[in-house]
């Protein structure tokens, strides 16, 4: 490999290790029982500044269970 791939690699690999360790704080912060409702709504909107797309895939699928319930 040359240089600027390994280095491109390198950037992907820190990227996803940054997300995947701000995913596992989120779910154990609203997965916490002493965590206030302020805490749960703060990591909501940053979670929905982070990734919009899951944030609307979720309530979609939240609204569609209710509708079936």
């Amino acid at each position: 490999m040359d240089d600027a791939l390994q280095q491109r690699l390198a950037r992907l690999k820190d990227d996803e290790r940054r997300r995947s360790a701000q995913q596992s704080a989120m779910r154990r912060m609203l997965s916490q029982d002493y965590a206030t409702l302020e805490d749960k709504v703060a990591a909501v909107k940053t979670v929905q500044k982070e990734d919009k797309t899951r944030v609307v895939s979720a309530i979609s699928a939240m609204l569609g269970q209710h509708r079936k319930s």
